[in-house]
C-alpha cells in the first residue's frame, strides 16, 4: 500500500510547496519507493513546469502530462483516471503480468498489454478494472515465488490464451 503519497501530501499538496521542500527532504520521504534521487528531482522539476507553464495547475490531458519530467505514459493514465475521471487503463507491472498469465495478452509490451486490456473490457470498467487486478495480483499472482495453484483464475484457465 502506498503511504509515501499521503504523508508528502500532507506536507506539500501543491507544486507550489513541493518547490518548498529540499531536493534532501524530499528525497527521505520518497525514499522507499525505490528510485528516489530520480524521483525527487524529477518532482522538483515538474512542480516548477506546473507553475510556469501550467499556471499551477496540473494538466489534463495525455500529451501536457508526458512531457512533465518523470511522467510517463502509465504515470499520465493514473492522473486521467484517478485526477480526472477520463477512462484509462493504466498498465504497470501488475497489470501486465496477470494479463499475461491469464491469457489475456501476449505479455510482448505493456503498450500490446494496454491495447488488449482497452480491446476486452468494457471502456467505462477501464479506471476501476485496473486498480483491482493490481490488488488481486499483489494477493494472488505475486511477482515472486508465484505458484499458479494459489491463484483462482490461473487455476480455472491455466495458460489457455487468446493469442495461440
Amino acid at each position: 500500500m502506498n503511504k509515501v503519497t499521503p504523508y508528502l501530501f500532507k506536507i506539500a499538496n501543491t507544486p507550489k510547496k513541493m518547490l518548498e521542500l529540499s531536493y534532501e527532504d524530499l528525497y527521505q520521504i520518497i525514499k522507499p519507493c525505490g528510485l528516489g534521487p530520480a524521483k525527487a528531482s524529477n518532482i522538483l522539476k515538474l512542480s516548477k513546469m506546473i507553475i510556469e507553464i501550467h499556471n499551477g495547475k496540473v494538466p489534463k490531458n495525455f500529451e501536457e502530462l508526458e512531457q512533465l519530467p518523470g511522467v510517463g505514459h502509465k504515470t499520465a493514465s493514473v492522473v486521467m483516471s484517478q485526477a480526472f475521471g477520463y477512462p484509462a487503463f493504466a498498465v504497470d507491472t501488475h497489470v501486465h503480468r496477470c494479463m499475461y498469465r491469464w491469457g489475456l495478452s501476449s505479455g510482448r509490451s505493456v503498450v500490446q498489454t494496454e491495447k488488449d486490456a482497452k480491446r476486452l473490457f468494457p471502456k467505462d470498467r477501464w479506471s476501476k478494472l485496473h486498480l483491482q487486478i493490481i490488488f488481486y495480483g499483489r494477493e494472488y499472482c505475486p511477482a515472486k515465488n508465484f505458484n499458479p495453484n494459489d491463484c483462482p483464475i490461473t487455476t480455472i484457465v491455466g495458460r489457455r490464451s487468446l493469442f495461440k
